[in-house]
């Protein structure tokens, strides 16, 4: 990154000039907390807000005006020459001189550059950093963000990219990220922008009505709603509460066209789809192994969050769904575990064989408390959406093992549960051998097994041969009734 050649002069205001830094919208820490106030008692003055009175005049710098975000956020617009846009607090004298005396400087550097920045179409951001100014430009026309100098994706903070129509995508998500920080200025959108994002969600309620796989971030039921809101806002696209929530719904609509590739060569057209070259392989030895330890449980998790988190990219609707089967699935397992160890009861009063009654408490004991440990860990992440789905996931995912340590420990409460229930039934076999003959015990073993393999045929997609195919084994063909 080049250092502007200005850093270190004054202005003709006094003010020492820093450093000039590119940054991106979504880096401008508009919801940090960067001031804290305490409330106090205050007077009241006689006629206080009266209609009549003229109120004390609060001075900012010359063509500056106030605006409020409809989230609450105060910012300031310069209305003359250039549109220059800041969130510093302006009525406060020596900020305003620092940012008036910055945007002169800003606004000369890029007349010398021969940039030509028309008003009410180029847009100026400002934020101090000490001596030094953050900055980026916008363009209203081309509905992309820009700076006056060269700098790599890296270095500002733009997602990587693949071409050029792929890097303007990453700078639209910028500007729809402006639009909706600084909209309150602007006196509205063209109603062609309305349209189309109706246009889009209509087409993405029909795509995910029809399809499970489909790329849009959004439910059938949201898109929905989305519709309902923008179809009413019709009469209102001049208004600066539209303009705000219109441009955030283009930039969730933008981001997810820079993820699926939009108008590429290769395009992600179904959500399974991976479309990204993988940096490392998946070890695959290890995976056999927890997978025959698991019972095959762990590779189902495995393969499911990869789905999830194709191409490091996640669905909110996705994720939820699967925590909540998850979550579901550890309740049953921690219930199923209680009454095992609750049998165990009988211990006390029939002839059991010790080692078959410990190892069975104690793999139902391991159930309970993997269980319980995985629901309060996993607590109100089946409700927590894309964002906080990818930060856990890019946490946990291994470059090596990808999933498999994750897929193990959601594996481990099934996994003890399942041979505790195995240690469970060996102990009322031998309960039953020590009561019965051994002829009666193996009918007695029979038997279960028969309703086992029942209960297994009834809940499997395992089909029974059919007896009507094995008679036409021994039917004589027709051999010219079959030409």
């Amino acid at each position: 990154m080049q250092s502007p050649p200005f850093a270190g002069q004054n202005s003709k205001h006094g003010v020492a000039f820093g450093t000039l830094r590119p940054i991106v919208a979504q880096q401008s820490g508009r919801y940090a907390v960067t001031k804290k106030v305490q409330r106090a008692s205050t007077v009241i003055e006689p006629g206080m807000f009266l209609s009549t009175c003229d109120a004390s005049p609060t001075y900012l710098p010359a063509h500056w005006l106030p605006f409020i975000h409809p989230e609450g956020k105060l910012y300031f617009h310069r209305n003359t020459g250039l549109s220059v846009v800041t969130d510093e607090y302006l009525y406060n004298s020596e900020v305003g001189e620092r940012i008036c005396a910055w945007a002169s400087l800003v606004e000369k550097m890029a007349l010398d550059k021969g940039f030509l920045l028309p008003s009410g179409v180029v847009e100026l951001f400002l934020q101090l950093d000490g001596n030094d100014c953050n900055y980026y430009f916008i363009d209203r026309y081309t509905q992309a963000i820009f700076w006056l100098e060269q700098y790599d994706t890296t270095e500002v903070g733009v997602h990587p990219t693949i071409s050029s129509s792929h890097l303007k995508l990453a700078l639209q998500i910028q500007y729809w990220a402006h639009v909706e920080n600084f909209c309150m200025h602007v006196g509205g959108l063209h109603p062609r922008c309305l349209e189309d994002l109706i246009l889009v969600f209509s087409h993405a309620l029909a795509d995910t009505l029809t399809s499970k796989f489909s790329t849009f971030p959004y439910e059938a039921k949201d898109c929905e709603k989305f519709l309902n809101l923008l179809t009413a806002s019709r009469d209102r696209i001049h208004d600066g509460y539209t303009v705000s929530y219109v441009a955030r719904l283009w930039g969730i609509v933008v981001y997810n066209r820079y993820e699926t590739h939009f108008g590429q060569e290769q395009s992600r057209l179904s959500r399974d789809a991976s479309i990204l070259v993988e940096a490392e392989t998946e070890s695959r030895w290890s995976q056999s192994l927890v997978s025959a330890l698991t019972f095959n449980s762990s590779e189902r998790y495995s393969r499911r969050l990869n789905e999830i988190y194709n191409d490091k990219f996640v669905y909110g609707s996705d994720w939820n769904s699967f925590m909540a089967s998850c979550i579901s699935g550890w309740q049953k397992v921690a219930g199923g575990s209680i009454a095992i160890l609750l049998l165990h009861m009988f211990c006390f009063f029939l002839p059991v064989y010790p080692v078959l009654a410990y190892t069975s408490s104690s793999l139902a004991a391991l159930a309970f408390i993997s269980s319980a440990y995985l629901i309060y860990r996993h607590d109100g992440l089946d409700t927590s959406g894309a964002a906080s789905a990818h930060d856990f996931l890019s946490n946990v995912c291994s470059s090596r093992f990808k999933f498999q340590g994750v897929a193990l420990a959601y594996a481990l409460p099934r996994t003890f549960f399942m041979s505790s229930s195995l240690s469970a039934f060996l102990q009322v076999l031998f309960v039953i051998c020590q009561y019965f003959r051994i002829v009666s015990a193996a009918a007695c073993l029979g038997v279960i097994f028969a309703v086992i393999l029942a209960i297994h045929l009834a809940i499997s997609e395992t089909k029974l041969p059919n007896p009507l195919n094995l008679t036409r084994l021994f039917v004589p063909k027709d051999e010219a009734a079959m030409v």
